[in-house]
């Protein structure tokens, strides 16, 4: 079994990769990280949304890639990503041919979700396997 995670460093993310080690079937696990792009921009670094920081996402996806490895005892691979964070989530497991998907779901308030979105819900709509919302 090939299993994503989705990782920002959030406490949900956090207990989402604990799941690790209840999956540890898995033959190849994933750990992807999204720097969010300003809208409409090119995947670039340079047009990376001015509230993200890029060294950031690197010791998050390093946080997550030691939960993983000491959850589940496999070593995962790294992705980081520049651009729309569910569509780079989407992305990446179609192309590693993914069969879940695990996220962890932040409390949004009803205001924010319905302006900015969730990523969770895009990602769950649009997967191309299944995906586990962690609380």
């Amino acid at each position: 079994m090939r299993i994503m995670f989705a990782y920002d460093g959030s406490e949900q993310a956090r207990r989402a990769l604990r799941y690790a080690g209840r999956l540890a079937a898995a033959d190849e696990v994933s750990v992807i990280s999204v720097a969010p792009t300003l809208i409409e921009a090119p995947k670039t670094a340079e047009y990376t949304d001015p509230t993200s920081d890029l060294s950031l996402h690197r010791q998050e996806l390093e946080e997550a890639r030691v939960i993983v490895a000491e959850a589940g005892g496999v070593e995962p691979e790294v992705i980081s990503a520049v651009g729309n964070p569910a569509a780079e989530i989407i992305t990446a497991a179609e192309a590693r041919g993914v069969e879940l998907i695990v996220v962890g779901q932040r409390g949004q308030h009803k205001i924010e979700r319905f302006l900015m979105g969730s990523v969770c819900d895009r990602v769950v709509r649009h997967a191309p396997c299944d995906v586990l919302v962690v609380r």
